[in-house]
């Protein structure tokens, strides 16, 4: 995939379209520093419920996932590219992962450390920028818990 689709890929995610114009192409540069880009395979396991990882997030840029839970087994979502996951794990309690991600249609996905894209964020971003980055992450968080399994936290 060349770097022009990947970047107008992450610019179509909802994440990226939430934020204010003025932000968006920053994001995407700084998603590119920190970022690194792999196929996937039918069947493969992005995250899987209850692990304890590194923050790892990803934008998948081709392809389709599911998620699901173990609360609700038979309850299954289909993800499609664009888009960005692995925000909810930055809000549970011991950062585990809420569901288990699995590739349905292979594809290409970037993938990243949360605490390594807020790092290089902090350089290109004024502190209302970090704030605003900060909220709208949050709440792709809590609408994609509702979206999915109806279970978001009120905040």
């Amino acid at each position: 995939m060349h770097l022009k689709m990947i970047r107008e890929r992450v610019l179509d995610t909802p994440l990226v379209k939430a934020l204010p114009e003025s932000m968006q192409q920053r994001f995407v540069m700084i998603l590119l520093w920190v970022s690194e880009t792999r196929d996937t395979s039918r069947c493969e396991k992005l995250f899987v419920q209850g692990d304890h990882d590194t923050g790892t997030g990803c934008v998948i840029l081709e392809g389709m996932v599911q998620v699901r839970t173990e609360e609700k087994p038979d309850v299954v979502k289909h993800v499609e590219a664009p888009d960005v996951l692995g925000e909810v794990q930055l809000f549970t309690p011991q950062g585990q992962r809420s569901a288990t991600v699995e590739v349905v249609v292979g594809g290409t996905v970037l993938s990243f450390v949360w605490r390594e894209l807020g790092a290089a964020a902090q350089q290109l971003y004024t502190e209302e920028e970090m704030a605003t980055l900060k909220r709208i992450i949050a709440q792709s968080a809590w609408r994609r818990e509702e979206n999915l399994f109806g279970n978001a936290k009120k905040r």
